[in-house]
């Protein structure tokens, strides 16, 4: 029986085989030719500087592609639900209001951001056996996103900028990464009056049972969910692995270097 097979049944050690196997292969042919024609020395300096200027490779495409290897992407974070904004020790925040039938002032925008609605979802909607319940401050309002309507969703701030005036082009996007301004984003919403139980024996017109309308609750408190854009780090892991990846690289070329060095100081004393 196939050693492979004894082990398909577990995807994740199977995988860790075929890495291991990949090495052993890829990595032990090329050590077996260099030490064959170099010796067993020289030839595993050869071979782990070259396995480390490839990694270097990598890690300089990934670093600057953002692919590979790579942090998290940039997200909302939730860090304030209230009823009133002018309590929330933001600035930008303070200036917001809970009349929703007039446009916001301070830079607010009235966006469709799909993602921050999510965000502010996953906040305030917290079923029966969400752990949260159990903590002693939380934000779970809803049980379900049927309870409330979203009015709208604002965002300010989050503007690009490089220093010194550095203009944006080809060239700088790759090697001088910009700066972003508080990126805010604030989702404000309004729960309805609890709905009735379907009557099964109350029909409509056309024969169907009637199904309860949702009816906003206009006595009930607005509230605003605050957010603040987190950039992630996305190159943080590439850029790691690429200037590890250029020390130890450094350093096997370095060793060569002093071995080069070592053999001509032999031969020119030979030579003399």
């Amino acid at each position: 029986m196939s050693p492979v097979a004894l082990v398909s049944w577990d995807p994740v050690l199977t995988g860790y085989l075929a890495v291991l196997l990949s090495v052993l292969v890829l990595c032990g042919s090329v050590y077996m030719l260099l030490a064959t024609n170099l010796g067993v020395r020289l030839g595993f300096l050869v071979a782990w500087t070259g396995l480390w200027g490839w990694n270097l490779l990598m890690g300089i495409v990934w670093w600057f592609f953002g692919i590979g290897w790579v942090g998290h992407g940039p997200t909302w974070e939730v860090t304030h639900v209230s009823t009133n904004p002018e309590a929330v020790p933001i600035e930008l925040v303070q200036e917001l209001d809970n009349d929703i039938t007039s446009p916001p002032d301070a830079g607010w925008e009235v966006v469709i951001e799909a993602d921050a609605q999510a965000t502010a979802d996953a906040a305030v909607v917290c079923t029966g056996t969400d752990p949260r319940r159990l903590e002693a401050v939380n934000t779970c309002l809803f049980s379900a996103s049927t309870d409330y309507r979203i009015h709208r969703v604002m965002r300010v701030g989050g503007e690009r900028y490089r220093p010194l005036g550095i203009p944006d082009n080809a060239v700088t996007q790759y090697f001088i990464p910009s700066r972003g301004r508080p990126h805010y984003a604030a989702v404000q919403l309004q729960p309805y009056k609890p709905t009735p139980d379907v009557d099964p024996n109350k029909l409509g017109g056309d024969g169907k049972v009637v199904l309860p309308v949702a009816e906003l609750d206009a006595a009930a408190s607005i509230y605003t969910v605050i957010m603040v854009r987190d950039q992630g780090n996305r190159r943080l892991r590439p850029a790691l692995a690429a200037i590890f990846s250029g020390l130890v690289f450094g350093l096997g070329c370095y060793h060569l270097h002093r071995r080069d060095q070592a053999v001509w100081a032999v031969r020119e004393a030979a030579g003399s």
